[in-house]
């Protein structure tokens, strides 16, 4: 079993997302897609703050946690002018799951 927890601040109208995701409960497509984005992210490898002081007001910040069987645990940190490009796609396709979860 593997737990993603995606928390999403800032932003213009700082529309917040706050969202966990067991990847059980997804379809497989969408489960074996998020673990090739983390693959492809080299998320387990990634530093665990990758924030900036330097961060302008309006961009949104990121929080992903993924825990996995075994007692994995994972936590990164990031804002959008720091974010590395690999973390991008993950990014995007949970900030896309997020949206499309029913209320």
């Amino acid at each position: 079993m593997m737990i993603i927890t995606f928390i999403r601040t800032g932003g213009i109208v700082g529309e917040e997302i706050d969202m966990r995701l067991d990847l059980n409960s997804l379809s497989i497509g969408e489960s074996q897609q998020l673990l090739q984005l983390m693959e492809e992210a080299d998320f387990f490898n990634l530093p665990g703050n990758m924030t900036s002081p330097d961060a302008t007001p309006d961009e949104f910040s990121y929080n992903i946690s993924v825990d996995g069987d075994g007692g994995m645990r994972h936590t990164v940190h990031t804002n959008d002018s720091t974010m590395p490009t690999s973390l991008r796609p993950l990014i995007e396709e949970l900030s896309r799951l997020a949206f499309a979860k029913p209320a």
